[in-house]
């Protein structure tokens, strides 16, 4: 007859077999979720330890319980690294360094070998008895130092994993919060008994460990049918944060309470021109003051205009992060890139004027004067300037048609930059106008040969600079054209001696055009979009000797293939 102590002992046994047989069907489901092939692992471990165990208190010989709480000890071994692998594979953190593992290597070698060669060494066991429950009998053991190697090496794993499930559950929101905790109680049931049976403060003469993994294993099974733990978990919500957050095109940065920036995505630091590692940690105020001041002056969640360090515009919304207890935390700022809108904006404004101005303005004179020339009491001298005027202003309305089909061909949003012989584009254009023009006086100097990174239709934004610089230029101008090749960029100077372009011209290509402000034509705004489609820059020096045009592109990498054009 079992006795009274031994009989709850075969009754756990039982259970716990019973238990593990549940949940390895339960995992067998699961095994395809993050974390599930490691806790199946642990599941095999310590339901073979429950058999041995089992099996050991059924037999009566010390040495075959000796050789039975060897092999248990290869289930044990496994089982620090084990959890800490599910931890890692569930809440998606990053691995053990491999100087980890080497290290629980050689002391979980040092620990299963000297149970092996005990009596030999009493490094793991200092000494083995025999105690009794009630009918059935188990071992007692003696510790030596390699066994609390050993111990202090699980705990650490076993507390490391603990706290990175700790920090999912605080940033955690719901469900996933409960998740964490279900694990980090089903550690505890596992850990406190275990502890307080190796510490000699249990009121138990057997080791508890595998009966309690029972428990926390059964844990796990209930957590999964509540809170669905294998399906929904914090790396799903990271992989998410990458594939969505990550490859978003629309830039996206998060400042807490006290503006300081915790989290950047990398289309966010692209725009703002900086690195995530300098921003992020940082007062928002302290690295960009001026978006700082924006986004300060701007209402929650209406868009405000920023102009960042890559010369492009952005669209700036603040949107308030808060939780039901703590109120706001902080805010979430998106930067959606509106530079290409903007600009077809502007040539929308720009090319209605046009329309609505100087076509009609010049439809009117053409017939005005047309008008004139069938005017039966006009003399033949009337009507032969007449008819040069109308020749003249029809001319005018041809370029004029003719620039905006340029701008209809090279503008549109799908045009792409292309790798150009920069020489050989300025020499066809030098050229023309000095056939065209020939009292003015062209020169080009440069290196033999560049290429660079441009629109394809930049002998257009070359031809009217030049060809400007010869209308406007007086009676005989000087046209320099000089080309430098310095640090990445290809600065393209085109200078000329005449009176220059007016100021208030300048200021509206600056400020953009109003029904009241306005360019004279469209040359100016053509050159402008040209080197906006080239990814350059242009500035205008005019002063009382001439005016010098500065347009400056990228230089093509070495192994780039030109293209004429």
């Amino acid at each position: 007859m079992i006795g009274v102590l031994s009989a709850p002992i075969v009754l756990l046994v039982g259970v716990s077999l019973a238990a593990f047989a549940i949940a390895a069907t339960f995992l067998r489901r699961r095994r395809d979720r993050p974390g599930a092939k490691e806790l199946g692992a642990i599941l095999v471990a310590v339901g073979t330890w429950c058999v041995l165990y089992a099996a050991q208190l059924a037999i009566s010989s010390k040495t075959g319980m000796i050789f039975i709480y060897q092999l248990i000890y290869f289930c044990i071994v496994p089982l620090p690294a084990l959890w800490f692998k599910f931890v890692t594979s569930y809440t998606g953190s990053k691995p053990l360094p491999l100087g980890g593992w080497a290290v629980g290597l050689v002391v979980s070698t040092g620990y299963v070998m000297g149970a092996l060669l005990w009596p030999e060494t009493t490094l793991v066991w200092t000494a083995v008895s025999v105690v009794s429950l009630g009918e059935l009998e188990t071992l007692s053991l003696g510790k030596g130092p390699v066994f609390y190697a050993f111990l202090g090496y699980s705990y650490l794993l076993f507390g490391w994993g603990l706290v990175r499930l700790g920090r999912k559950g605080i940033t955690n929101r719901g469900t996933l919060r409960t998740q964490t905790r279900s694990i980090g109680l089903a550690l505890f049931v596992v850990l406190v008994p275990n502890l307080a049976y190796n510490a000699g403060v249990a009121p138990l003469a057997f080791d508890p460990t595998p009966f309690a993994f029972t428990v926390a294993i059964l844990l796990f099974v209930v957590a999964d049918s509540q809170y669905g733990l294998f399906r929904s978990h914090p790396l799903a919500r990271d992989i998410a944060r990458e594939h969505v957050l990550e490859e978003m095109v629309d830039g996206v940065f998060v400042v807490d309470r006290a503006d300081v920036v915790t989290d950047i995505n990398p289309a966010a630091a692209e725009a703002l021109g900086v690195s995530p590692q300098h921003i992020v940690g940082r007062q928002l105020d302290g690295v960009l003051p001026a978006l700082s001041t924006r986004i300060e002056a701007a209402p929650t969640e209406q868009p405000t205009t920023y102009h960042a360090p890559n010369e492009r515009n952005y669209d700036v919304t603040l949107s308030p992060l808060s939780d039901s207890t703590d109120g706001i935390q902080g805010s979430v700022v998106t930067l959606h890139d509106v530079t290409e809108t903007r600009q077809r904006e502007e040539r929308l404004a720009v090319l209605n004027r046009i329309l609505r101005h100087d076509i009609r303005n010049g439809l009117n004179v053409v017939g005005g004067y047309a008008e004139l020339m069938t005017e039966p009491d006009a003399d033949e001298e009337t009507k032969e300037l007449a008819g040069a005027r109308v020749k003249d202003r029809t001319n005018e309305l041809l370029e004029l048609a003719e620039k905006i089909r340029t701008i209809e061909k090279g503008l549109d949003r799908h045009a792409e930059r292309q790798t150009v012989e920069l020489m050989q584009v300025l020499g066809t254009v030098v050229g023309r106008v000095d056939r065209d023009w020939p009292d003015a006086s062209l020169s080009l100097s440069g290196p033999d040969e560049v290429v660079v990174v441009a629109t394809s239709i930049v002998e257009a934004l070359f031809d009217n600079l030049v060809e400007n610089a010869a209308e406007h230029g007086g009676t005989a101008p000087n046209i320099d054209v000089q080309v430098t090749d310095d640090d990445g960029w290809v600065s393209i100077d085109i200078a000329d001696d005449g009176p220059g372009v007016p100021p208030e011209e300048l200021s509206v290509i600056e400020a953009g055009e109003t029904q009241l402000h306005h360019t004279s034509g469209i040359g100016l705004w053509l050159v402008t979009w040209l080197v906006r489609q080239s990814n350059g820059t242009i500035d205008f020096d005019v002063s009382d000797s001439g005016t010098t045009v500065c347009v400056r592109l990228k230089r093509a990498s070495e192994d780039a293939v030109s293209v004429n054009v």
